[in-house]
């Protein structure tokens, strides 16, 4: 990976999917490893992912973080899923090669603009996603929830970011 690069951060376009689905894959497969079990971030396939993206980057809110001209990132954000919050940010994964460059932030502060009120889950175990997203001024709200993954029971925490709030 060219990481010695220019690093750009634009909105995805269609043609951008593949290598989307492929940085999704991989960054799951990196940071999930003894979180999620093995048998599922190992049938991980990029092709399902492909056309999940397909699907998704025509509707907006899909960025890309870029080493030359290879994609290292992306973020997604849009309307939130919770009836509580106005925006979410749904994902955002960079190659663990590219962690520790700031792409992470670049894409966040592309994918969140000025959205004054946002939410963002992540999993309890993930203590490097939470340290990030409180580095970039979120903070744990207090809701939580749990999904099933295969044989475990995943805890993710809701995190909020409230720009122009008191305190």
């Amino acid at each position: 990976m060219p990481l010695g690069d220019a690093m750009t951060v634009r909105l995805a376009v269609v043609s951008d999917a593949r290598a989307v689905a492929s940085v999704h894959v991989r960054t799951w497969q990196a940071a999930y490893r003894g979180v999620i079990p093995d048998e599922i971030l190992d049938n991980l396939s990029v092709e399902a992912r492909t056309s999940t993206w397909e699907v998704a980057i025509p509707s907006g809110g899909v960025w890309v973080a870029l080493a030359g001209d290879e994609i290292v990132g992306f973020a997604a954000a849009g309307p939130s899923r919770d009836d509580d919050a106005p925006f979410e940010l749904y994902a955002i994964y960079v190659l663990s090669s590219a962690w520790g460059t700031g792409l992470g932030f670049e894409l966040a502060e592309a994918a969140l603009g000025d959205e004054p009120d946002v939410i963002v889950w992540v999993l309890d175990e993930n203590t490097r996603a939470r340290a990030f997203y409180e580095r970039i001024g979120f903070q744990a709200d207090g809701v939580t929830k749990t999904e099933p993954a295969g044989s475990v029971e995943l805890k993710e925490l809701r995190y909020r970011r409230v720009r122009g709030a008191a305190g």
